[in-house]
């Protein structure tokens, strides 16, 4: 743990609400290469990673960050629904591999940094690249950040508007990766072994989903509540798992099948949204 920690100000920031957990042992990184979805045998010190857990069935486990400190430090970050697998299975099985999963959710902060282009000094940067903020960082929980913070419904509504589906919200451990865009954004295709690399084959091989997250643009400014279902001349078609307003306009997402394309328009409730893909 660094012994200086950094007390600085940033414009705008939102502290995320994030499981925080250190992998330590004879080598964490090809132990989480061989545990989940993503090639993480590259990476190099400074850098982080989007990857998932899966089950047998490729369905998401947890959709977490791995971070390679400069210090060589490895972490993983994760929504706090995916804490019971993180904490629970990997932390089981790491001894195997000769590793161990620290949960360091009390020693440190996620935080998403608006308007911002680098990392404070002492913070930890993590990638970012899918979201509404310009970078998210790792601070130690001890330090106080000053700035405009915006709050967690002023970060929600920018994460719907943004098109940044939540796990635990907008897809769980019933989802299978293939019908979220981390399919795109979080599982290699050449790797080697994982839990769940032969059901991700077939599906990809297939190329075909019933079903998959999509962003919606909803006419109006009337928000959509959590569960609306989505319809196409009566029939449904897929429901609203997140909306908000966001500048005048209401944005949504939800699970919607397959056979309806990005730019079509369905009804959501009693207005027409247009689909958009994530």
């Amino acid at each position: 743990m660094r012994e200086q920690p950094y007390a600085g100000r940033m414009d705008k920031w939102s502290r995320l609400d994030r499981l925080v957990a250190r992998v330590t042992g004879e080598d964490p990184i090809a132990f989480l290469d061989a545990t989940t979805t993503q090639d993480l045998t590259g990476l190099a010190k400074g850098d982080s990673v989007l990857t998932c857990m899966l089950d047998e069935k490729g369905r998401v486990q947890a959709e977490m960050r791995v971070t390679l400190a400069e210090d060589g430090w490895v972490l993983i970050d994760a929504e706090q629904p995916a804490r019971d697998a993180i904490t629970g299975w990997l932390a089981k099985i790491a001894p195997l591999s000769g590793c161990e999963v620290i949960d360091e959710s009390d020693r440190w902060n996620v935080v998403a940094l608006f308007g911002a282009s680098s990392a404070p000094p002492g913070a930890i940067p993590l990638v970012s690249d899918w979201g509404p903020s310009d970078l998210e960082v790792l601070i130690p929980s001890s330090v106080g950040v000053t700035g405009h913070e915006i709050g967690e419904a002023g970060y929600e509504a920018a994460r719907i508007a943004s098109g940044r589906p939540l796990f635990g919200v907008d897809f769980d451990e019933s989802t299978h990766i293939a019908e979220t865009p981390l399919i795109t954004r979080a599982v290699s295709f050449t790797k080697g072994c994982y839990p769940g690399q032969e059901s991700v084959a077939r599906v990809s091989n297939l190329g075909k989903v019933r079903k998959r997250l999509v962003g919606l643009q909803i006419a109006g400014n009337v928000v959509p509540e959590p569960g609306t279902p989505l319809t196409v001349e009566g029939q449904e078609v897929g429901r609203i798992t997140s909306a908000t307003a966001w500048e005048g306009r209401a944005f949504a997402i939800g699970p919607l099948r397959s056979d309806v394309h990005e730019g079509a328009t369905v009804e959501a409730g009693d207005a027409a949204a247009i689909v958009r893909a994530l």
